[in-house]
């Protein structure tokens, strides 16, 4: 049974054990040099009444899980030069971010639970001493910042090569808080905090890069706010139907970096605009891309950083 903020039980749900693989989307095979630990993002679009009066999403059920499994499946096939490690939590749905904040961080506080139970498991039993990346999107973002400032040890900080946490934010206050947890990268060979958003044009900025202060170009991997020519931009992740594989494909834009965000100045802000989402995430902002539409930059960029370790 799960904790509702509304009727404000203080009941506290059963941990996921997750030595039992059935809450791993894949537990990777050990084959490459370093892993990839990947959190999904919100994937269910249930509401709180026809969820059981629960704001997270109850992956002890199979179709819960499968929910997850095309993200993840996507996403293994991008990050293939890596062992691909991704285990389902017991995430937050849509609805819970309409909430107060100090309702939405107990809230977020049992998902990122599971996300950091399954993390120790990953490192205890997985990892093996091998280097490791962070990488998630959006909530799942939201989970491995907190897992930086609250789960990861100094010796688990220098294993990583970086922190991948795409489409979501770091504050000032959070940066002061956490000046050992939170290390932003500012180049591109950095190890540390890697964070950015997109949209076509500033005024399609939305709450999930308010109050950022670490955003990077990921065309660059710098704070620059100098407009980056398009021959920058290695391509978008792209599923492909024929091969069943995941492929890089030209998608050239030019971008220059606005209070933290940045700014694609080439492409359609219809690209991924979802009129339900309106609200909070208005034409042009791209959040629901950020995962894939710098799929070529990302690779690239990881190799670069494993190698300069």
């Amino acid at each position: 049974m799960f904790v509702s903020c509304r009727e404000n039980k203080p009941v506290e749900p059963a941990r996921i054990d997750y030595s039992d693989t059935t809450y791993w989307y894949s537990c990777g095979d050990e084959s490459y040099e370093a892993d990839v630990f990947y959190v999904y993002p919100t994937v269910s679009g249930i509401s709180f009444e026809d969820n059981g009066s629960s704001w997270y999403a109850d992956v002890t059920l199979p179709e819960v899980r499968e929910e997850a499994n095309g993200n993840q499946r996507f996403n293994k096939m991008l990050y293939g030069e890596y062992n691909f490690y991704a285990p389902y939590y017991r995430q937050m749905i849509f609805e819970a971010y309409q909430q107060p904040l100090d309702s939405l961080e107990k809230i977020a506080a049992f998902a990122f639970n599971d996300v950091n139970d399954a993390f120790q498991y990953y490192m205890a039993n997985y990892n093996h001493g091998r280097p490791f990346f962070l990488m998630g999107h959006s909530q799942g973002s939201q989970m491995l910042i907190e897992l930086l400032k609250h789960g990861m040890t100094a010796e688990q900080r220098q294993q990583m090569v970086a922190a991948y946490c795409i489409g979501y934010h770091v504050t000032a206050e959070e940066l002061a808080d956490y000046p050992e947890a939170l290390k932003p990268a500012t180049d591109s060979l950095m190890q540390g905090l890697v964070v950015f958003n997109s949209v076509t044009d500033p005024s399609a900025m939305s709450m999930v890069s308010l109050g950022d202060v670490v955003g990077v170009n990921p065309t660059t991997w710098t704070m620059s706010t100098d407009t980056v020519p398009a021959s920058y931009h290695l391509g978008m992740a792209k599923y492909n139907d024929t091969r069943d594989s995941v492929l890089i494909v030209p998608c050239p834009t030019r971008t220059y970096l606005h209070e933290h965000t940045t700014v694609c100045l080439d492409l359609d802000p219809e690209m991924v605009f979802i009129p339900a989402y309106e609200a909070m995430f208005p034409k042009g902002n791209l959040h629901f891309a950020d995962s894939w539409l710098f799929g070529g930059n990302v690779l690239q960029n990881m190799r670069c950083r494993l190698n300069n370790r």
